[in-house]
């Protein structure tokens, strides 16, 4: 029987060009519910998900971000950013960073994790409060292109083994 999660994860890849198409409300909140509705440590919940759809805002965000100026042509992104006090904040935001850009992929919706902690300059554009690092921006949109790609992995049991180090898994 085949494991959609286990294709979603298998198949996706970056994507860094857009289609000038809106996303569906739907996919939309379903993505960032995907964020919210992640496993965080201790319960703590550590972040704040900022979901950015308006133009000039995409804009703004592209202009800002050195690694993403692609970010101006999606169609959303996602702000995503954590509690700087909580000692599980980069831990359990990148899960669900990882749980939005897997969700999305299963809308056929393409993204990328751009940034890393601290983003002051969208900590303060965007509103949110001197507690709040801006952990990474993650730009949504229908590739622009089909993505068809084959990923880079180290061999597997190169960085897998069972029990004790270097014994392969079977």
């Amino acid at each position: 029987m085949a494991n959609q999660i286990f294709e979603a994860v298998r198949t996706v890849m970056a994507v860094r060009e857009y289609q000038d198409k809106e996303l569906p409300d739907d996919v939309v909140r379903r993505i960032a519910e995907a964020g919210h509705l992640t496993a965080s440590g201790a319960n703590v919940q550590p972040w704040h998900f900022i979901v950015v759809r308006e133009r000039d805002g995409l804009r703004k965000l592209g202009s800002m971000m050195r690694t993403g100026p692609y970010i101006a042509s999606a169609a959303a992104a996602v702000i995503v950013a954590i509690e700087e006090e909580s000692k599980y904040a980069i831990s359990d935001a990148s899960r669900a960073i990882q749980s939005m850009i897997i969700a999305a992929w299963g809308d056929g919706v393409g993204s990328n994790w751009v940034g890393f902690a601290p983003l002051d300059a969208i900590r303060k554009e965007f509103g949110l409060p001197d507690a709040y690092d801006v952990l990474a921006v993650v730009p949504l949109g229908y590739p622009k292109r089909k993505v068809v790609g084959k990923k880079k992995r180290k061999p597997f049991n190169q960085v897998v083994s069972a029990e004790r180090f270097g014994t392969p898994l079977a």
